[in-house]
């Protein structure tokens, strides 16, 4: 099978920005498109795609294409296609960080795979867009009943530098409530709660552990509702899971 050598990018947020600067570190030729003309164009001028291009295109031309958009925008495109009579090329693949409600919408795409790679930023946008975002990072898939475009999607995960790992669609959103969303709303709790301190200088009194979770607080990305709001039943019992515990804690200090 020849590597495939066109990248069509749907979204040139962060995640997207950033894959088409590695991709074009890699030897691509990276299409891409964004419903902000400004975002694509910015997109281009940060190196981060060759060619600004309508959405019909990036499936006529691409041999791989990644949906970088929101979760609620990641799946209406699925459905779109679904309907489409456009070219279809031999890998799509997502990035949403929920991807049970995903898979379950791509159940009779062809070529589709899921994934989700374990990395971010506090930045947006191709002006924080980095080529080297996911190196040594894990970027989970999960695995499609076709093996040919699997296959293509573990290698470009590869090349993007990050350790791609099988996962079962609905495992990967049980856990990552626990190791991903859990840890984002307590870092926004937390922020606030220092913000409302009354010492001015308690910024001076931060700890390792405090500092990284101040710096995860700020991060407010729109993102994160639709994330959320579809893995609702996940987080919601980690949530539970970790009241409780604290509630024993505090019931069992002397």
């Amino acid at each position: 099978m020849n590597a495939p050598r066109t990248l069509g990018i749907l979204g040139t947020g962060l995640i997207g920005a950033s894959i088409g600067m590695r991709a074009r570190r890699e030897g691509f030729r990276v299409l891409g498109s964004d419903r902000d003309p400004g975002a694509v164009f910015s997109a281009v001028e940060y190196g981060c795609i060759d060619e600004a291009c309508a959405r019909e295109r990036i499936y006529d031309e691409s041999d791989i294409v990644v949906l970088a958009m929101p979760l609620d925008a990641v799946i209406a495109e699925i459905e779109s296609l679904a309907a489409a009579h456009l070219r279809r090329p031999p890998a799509i693949l997502d990035v949403a960080s929920v991807k049970g409600p995903v898979v379950r919408a791509a159940r009779a795409l062809t070529g589709f795979v899921g994934t989700h790679p374990m990395a971010g930023g506090e930045g947006s946008g191709p002006s924080s867009a980095s080529a080297a975002l996911f190196d040594g990072r894990t970027w989970a898939y999960v695995p499609s009943h076709d093996a040919d475009s699997t296959a293509i999607v573990a290698n470009f995960i590869a090349a993007m530098g990050a350790h791609p790992i099988p996962v079962d669609a609905d495992v990967h959103d049980a856990t990552v409530a626990c190791t991903s969303h859990m840890p984002q709303i307590f870092a926004w709790l937390f922020a606030e709660r220092v913000r409302a301190l009354s010492d001015p200088g308690a910024n001076q009194l931060y700890g390792p552990v405090a500092r990284e979770l101040m710096r995860i607080g700020e991060v407010r990305a729109p993102f994160w509702a639709s994330v959320l709001q579809a893995n609702a039943a996940n987080v919601s019992r980690e949530l539970r899971t970790m009241a409780a515990a604290l509630e024993n804690y505090i019931l069992n200090t002397p």
